[in-house]
């Protein structure tokens, strides 16, 4: 059985045809183990094994730590070598400790990979549960992230866990109400790390207006058309949060979310060319 496609590529870019082998038996084995388990998400439990040791492959990790990302919720780690062993059984201890000083480089580098990939899925997850792994990750992660040097991984939780615990602005919250229920949380998870990224003030009130206009069209999409039409109430938030970026004021910017959100809810009730029109007003208002 070969490796996924993201795996196989980053371990062929560092690791001899050999070691890519060794990985090939430790995912049949890691597929053997989880065979008909399940993520909350519903997705095949196997994924979160891959996706732990495909961010450990990019980070160009040995073989033994990406095949310890593989085996990582295995029930026996399998005839894999003691150093793979050794990861696992230092995870373990780690996990029923917590007692991060004594860990072993290899073995906090393997907890952050599989906090990583979490904190990415996180909105399965109920609200609790959220809140406290994320300012677990805040607390304690992010510190070490930074003292292994990797700082792409501590920027990507930090952003993730603060985004959990920072609070939508309430215009968001409000206008999310038109969403369907069993989205909304996850979307409001998605936009709350995305404005937790932004760096100044202006920045986030221009998203925030951005998306409080596609909000009418978003919402649409989602009750009528499914999943595939996302992308056009989508990119009308996007230009509509670029629009609203460039210099406007806040009555601006108030008056133009509510009408255009008026003129949103009008259009797409329609017909789903409206989003073109409606991008082609933006644009035109921003020409003057």
């Amino acid at each position: 059985m070969e490796l996924p496609d993201p795996l196989a590529a980053a371990v062929s870019a560092y690791l001899p045809a050999e070691d890519v082998r060794f990985l090939e038996g430790a995912y049949r084995y890691a597929a053997e183990v989880h065979r008909g388990q399940l993520r909350k998400s519903g997705d095949p439990y196997l994924t979160h094994p891959v996706a732990v040791a495909t961010i450990l492959a990019r980070q160009r990790g040995s073989r033994d730590l990406v095949c310890a990302g593989l085996l990582h919720d295995a029930p026996v780690p399998g005839p894999f070598g003691a150093p793979v062993a050794a990861l696992l059984a230092g995870l373990d201890r780690l996990e029923a400790t917590q007692d991060l000083e004594s860990a072993s480089d290899g073995v906090l580098r393997l907890k952050l990979a599989d906090r990583l990939h979490n904190l990415r899925t996180i909105q399965h997850l109920d609200p609790a549960k959220r809140r406290l792994k994320s300012a677990e990750t805040l607390e304690t992660l992010v510190p070490i992230a930074v003292r292994l040097d990797l700082p792409d991984v501590g920027r990507e939780l930090s952003a993730l866990a603060s985004g959990v615990l920072a609070r939508p602005p309430r215009v968001l919250a409000v206008s999310a109400l038109l969403l369907p229920k069993a989205a909304r949380s996850r979307w409001l998870a998605e936009w709350a790390g995305e404005i937790a990224t932004l760096p100044t003030r202006r920045r986030r009130a221009g998203f925030v207006a951005g998306l409080a206009v596609a909000m009418p069209g978003l919402a649409w999409t989602l009750r009528r058309r499914g999943r595939a039409g996302q992308s056009t109430a989508l990119s009308l938030g996007a230009v509509a949060a670029t629009f609203l970026n460039t210099g406007v004021t806040w009555p601006a910017a108030i008056v133009a979310v509510a009408a255009l959100g008026v003129l949103a809810a009008v259009l797409f009730a329609r017909d789903g060319a409206a989003a073109r029109r409606l991008r082609e007003l933006i644009e035109a208002w921003r020409r003057r």
